[in-house]
Parts: C-alpha cells; sequence; structure tokens
C-alpha cells in the first residue's frame, strides 16, 4: 500500500486568527484586507511585526522587523496585538477537525500539523478530494484558510504546502520533484537555514535541484552527517523523519521555554549545557547510553525545527552529548529569535563503551567518566544543586533561571526515561 501524507499549514495564522477575533468582538472591518499586522508591545522589547497581512506585505512590511520600521513603510498600518489563548483555541478546533480523517494526526507547530492518510481511501475517496475537503470544513467551520500538501511523505508534503498561496492544494509525488521543487531556491528547502544556504551558494549551489545533483560524498563533507540528511532531502527522500514517535524507554528529552527570547546561538549555550547535564545523568542512572542526538528548537512564532545526528560512538557523557548538540544548534539555527531549546537522546542501549582509534584521549574519556559519575553522587546524596558547572554560573542572570527549569523538569520526570 503507498503511503499518503498531508500536511496542513495554516495561511497567516496569527494574523487569521487575530482578525477572526475582532470580528467576533464586533468589528466590521477585516484585518486580512487591509494593511494589517500582529505586533508585540513597543514599550516593550517585543516591538515587532509578528504577522501581517496580504495587503502589508505589498508596501514591504516583514515579519520581525520592529514596528517603527514598519510604519515608515505604511504610516497608517493597523496594528493588533497577539492573543495567544485565542490561538491556541483555533489551534485545536483544528486539530479536532483533522482527527475525523485519521487516528495518526501528529502536530508539528501551533498552525501546522502532519496527517498519515494511508489507507483511508475506501472511506474519503482520492487523496486530493479529501484534501479539498479538509481544507473546505475548516474555513466553513472555523473561518481561516489553511494550505494542504499531498504527497508519500512527510517532507514533500510540506514543501508542497508552502507553494503557492492561500487556500490551495498542492501535490509533491517523486515525478514532480524536478519540475516542482528543484528549481527553487535552496534555502527553501526543509533544513535549510540562514546559514547553512549562505555556505552552499559561496560552493555555487543556488537551487535545490543544485543540491541534489551534488556529489553525496561532497554534501557530506561540507556539513557531516547533516549534509547526508540535506541531500537525501534535496532529492526528496526523508533520511530523517519530520516528526518521530520515540518509545518512551527508548529516548531521554529534556527542554526549556527560555525566560526571553535568544537572537544568537551562544545565548543558548549555557541552558543547552545545562539540558546536557539533565539527559546525561539520567543515561548513566539507569546504565545506558545512546548513539543519537536530537536537538529542537522553537522560535517566537511557535515553528518547530529539528535536527539530529548520529554519533560513531554511543555516550552517556554530559561533554560529549554537548559537544554535539552545540554544534548541531549552531548548524540550525532559525532566523527569528528562539523561546524553546531542547535536546534529546535516542537509540539507547547497555554497550557502555567507547571504541578507541589512534586519536582518541584514553586517559580524558576516563577522567571525565569518574567527573560525571562522582557529580551524580553528590547530587544524589546532597541535592542537585550541590554540583554547578563553571560555565553555568560565569553566563548571565537569565541561564541560572534555565538550569531551574531544566533541573524541574528533570525531577518531575524521575522513575522514567
Amino acid at each position: 500500500m503507498s503511503k499518503i501524507f498531508f500536511h496542513v499549514d495554516v495561511n497567516s495564522a496569527f494574523l487569521s486568527w487575530s482578525a477572526i477575533k475582532h470580528l467576533q468582538d464586533g468589528e466590521t472591518v477585516d484585518l486580512r484586507t487591509i494593511p494589517a499586522v500582529v505586533g508585540g508591545d513597543e514599550a516593550q522589547r517585543h516591538g515587532v511585526v509578528l504577522a501581517k497581512s496580504g495587503p502589508a506585505k505589498k508596501y514591504g512590511i516583514k515579519t520581525g522587523e520592529s514596528l517603527f520600521a514598519a510604519r515608515t513603510k505604511y504610516p497608517a498600518i493597523k496594528v493588533v496585538p497577539p492573543d495567544f489563548d485565542f490561538y491556541v483555541k483555533n489551534s485545536k478546533a483544528m486539530i479536532a477537525i483533522l482527527q475525523d480523517y485519521t487516528p495518526d494526526v501528529e502536530q508539528y507547530s501551533i498552525d501546522e500539523a502532519f496527517l498519515d492518510m494511508t489507507g483511508t481511501e475506501q472511506l474519503f475517496g482520492p487523496p486530493l478530494q479529501v484534501a479539498h475537503t479538509i481544507r473546505q470544513r475548516i474555513y466553513r467551520e472555523l473561518g481561516f484558510t489553511v494550505n494542504v500538501g499531498v504527497a508519500p511523505n512527510r517532507l514533500l508534503a510540506k514543501m508542497a504546502s508552502d507553494f503557492e498561496k492561500p487556500n490551495k492544494v498542492h501535490t509533491l509525488f517523486p515525478e514532480e520533484v524536478p519540475t516542482k521543487m528543484w528549481p527553487l531556491p535552496v534555502g527553501d528547502l526543509f533544513g535549510v537555514g540562514p546559514s547553512a544556504a549562505r555556505r552552499l551558494k559561496e560552493r555555487g549551489i543556488y537551487t535545490i535541484g543544485d543540491l541534489a545533483a551534488m556529489p553525496r560524498a561532497d554534501a557530506a563533507r561540507l556539513f557531516g552527517a547533516r549534509g547526508d540528511t540535506l541531500w537525501n532531502y534535496a532529492n526528496g527522500r526523508e533520511a530523517d523523519p519530520l516528526t518521530k514517535q520515540h518509545a518512551k524507554d527508548n529516548s531521554y528529552g529534556n527542554s526549556v521555554t527560555m525566560p526571553k527570547d535568544l537572537a544568537r546561538p551562544e545565548q543558548a549555550d549555557a541552558t543547552m549545557l545545562a539540558l546536557c547535564d539533565s539527559v546525561g545523568r539520567r543515561l548513566r542512572r539507569d546504565g545506558k547510553t545512546a548513539r543519537v542526538v536530537t536537538v529542537q528548537l522553537v522560535d517566537n512564532l511557535f515553528h518547530r525545527t529539528s535536527h539530529q545526528t548520529t554519533m560513531h560512538n554511543p555516550t552517556n557523557s554530559t561533554d560529549r552529548l554537548y559537544q554535539v548538540a552545540r554544534e548541531l544548534m549552531r548548524q540550525m539555527w532559525p532566523a527569528r529569535p528562539v523561546r524553546l531549546v531542547g535536546i534529546s537522546a535516542e537509540k539507547t542501549g547497555t554497550d557502555n563503551f567507547e571504541q578507541m582509534d589512534l586519536f582518541t584521549d584514553s586517559a580524558r574519556l576516563d577522567k571525565q567518566e569518574k567527573l560525571d559519575r562522582t557529580a551524580d553522587e553528590l547530587r544524589k546524596k546532597f541535592g542537585s544543586v550541590v554540583v554547578t558547572r563553571a560555565k553555568l554560573l560565569m553566563d548571565d542572570a537569565e541561564e541560572p533561571r534555565a538550569l531551574g527549569a531544566a533541573k524541574d523538569k528533570d525531577s518531575a520526570e524521575k522513575g522514567s526515561p
């Protein structure tokens, strides 16, 4: 049976949902029909454009720029504050509709979800027909529009939903990849952030098709294991699943929402170290090592990005987990400020050894293992704050709060990975 996935993505979610709320509250003008933006408090640090209407886009107004800059482009721009409670309400209502068509709905962010529609044709009809049914039903019952991507895997479904907007259904099957996906700019490929796009363009790789035609080994040399994944994505293959359901006993994870949004990856280093320390400690407690590390970031528009890598040797070392997570974080850092940072360690087992080679510093590894276990014992006996890494003490005042959040979550999860 051929696999079929949908990716449902709300068009201009925050602006659309705010427009609905204002109409419900008695306003007569639909924000979607005038130059309008959703923006934070200009008196605070959140005085930026979070979402924009189609008419606002025509004046060159961009998501992420300051409201001051937006007003220089169109002085009469309508600015409304975000209403996250109402956004969540609409998101849940959409998911409820999607669950009428398949039990396998994976919410990817507040405004998008994947549906595994494999085997549902006898119930609802051909994929294109049901995709249009879902699109029309969401608009009829909830009042906002969505794009639906239809494809044989999640990657291609997500790429398809980003084609022409709004209120459209697009397909992206393997035979359509050369004409529909390969001509797009390489920065449009899922997983290729601004930094990676710049590096690729410096090497003459301007389109997704250029990356697909690049020798696979060259992509791997350029970005490591991530390069191999991107090469597969460019060729329409979902090498790393975009969303994953982990067995509870096979994944150790932790995440934290930051006290303030972070603009640069260096600002998240101390938080990532605290998270890695928590995950490493739980692995060691259960006598486990992990071979796969996944880093997750959520930006201030609730868009989720996750990258993963497979290590040559399994580990439960805090330092090793941190080295890998830190590098992944730099590769994937989005253009928008980050509000949540997370890490998970997967493909766990009890093979508690590291394969040595000529360049392995075995003395350093032994010393690090002893330090980790000594710290674990001290924390177990005297409490989790008795041992704190120097980096966490030297960072700015926000970072210890992030450490506290990681610690609290770890305590809540004791007894389960």
